[in-house]
């Protein structure tokens, strides 16, 4: 499901893009010119018969041409785009929890700065290949955001969370005590068969915290690790390629990405228990 999200984005975003190109003002600006000019050729008008009618109309479509295609290779104004599609598509308002919708804003405010120290690098392959590293940031960010959400609905349960783990400790003791003095063998085995299912609640509430302090660590340690990279990618320059700092930046950024979805899978197994 999380690729079929990323891979939607990405058409949503490539689909902008292609129309950005297209219907930018200087694209009317062009038409508009090409137009008159062309008009104001008509022999019987005469103002700009210097070249024929058909000429404008060739330099008009050159133009044209020539700004879409410098358009569609733009990769800054691409990155512009795809940040944009990312703020609409992860909304910082949906997440709740204050301090978690602004450790999420922080994750995007360094996302944009990696992104804007990737594009003041002079030297174009080294640019490439930081952009390649770049564009799983992406990732990363959906990753943060969708931790940020599911920590986020179970701070507002986690006071029921925690009066449910005293209620079912408070009753496993209880049926202790009274399983001593019980004399019905069939009452006892009713009894035994309570405390195990509370012993499973109580199993699965703990999982259940366990999962969010980790999921809350990931975050802290995402954020950190943000941060060093974008100090990196400030610091990496033309010789790097040949050192690879690029390619282990890349593969940094992938690995994070690797934890960060690990501890997504294992939240939504305890919450598949819990709700078993």
């Amino acid at each position: 499901m999380a690729n079929e999200k990323r891979e939607e984005l990405e058409k949503r975003v490539k689909r902008a893009y292609v129309e950005n190109a297209l219907f930018r003002w200087e694209s009317a600006v062009i038409i508009s010119l090409t137009v008159i000019l062309a008009v104001l050729s008509i022999p019987n008008i005469g103002l700009t018969d210097f070249l024929p009618t058909w000429a404008w109309l060739l330099a008009g479509l050159l133009s044209e041409a020539g700004l879409v295609a410098s358009s569609l290779t733009d990769k800054q104004l691409y990155q512009k785009i795809m940040a944009e599609a990312l703020h609409r598509e992860f909304d910082p308002k949906h997440i709740d929890d204050k301090a978690l919708r602004e450790q999420f804003l922080k994750a995007v405010n360094y996302r944009r700065r990696i992104e804007t120290a990737i594009q003041e690098q002079p030297d174009n392959l080294l640019k490439d290949e930081l952009q390649q590293a770049a564009s799983q940031i992406d990732n990363w960010i959906e990753h943060i955001y969708n931790l940020a959400q599911k920590i986020s609905r179970y701070r507002q349960r986690q006071q029921e969370i925690e009066r449910d783990k005293a209620r079912a400790q408070r009753r496993i003791q209880e049926l202790d005590q009274e399983m001593i003095l019980e004399d019905d063998e069939a009452v006892k085995k009713q009894m035994g068969i309570t405390i195990q299912g509370l012993q499973q609640q109580l199993a699965t509430l703990s999982g259940v915290e366990n999962t969010m302090q980790r999921a809350e660590l990931q975050i802290e340690n995402s954020l950190a690790h943000l941060g060093t990279i974008y100090s990196q990618a400030l610091l990496v320059d033309a010789k790097d390629i040949d050192s690879s700092r690029a390619k282990r930046l890349r593969q940094e950024i992938s690995d994070e990405v690797t934890e960060l979805n690990e501890v997504l899978l294992a939240m939504d197994e305890v919450y598949t228990a819990e709700s078993s």
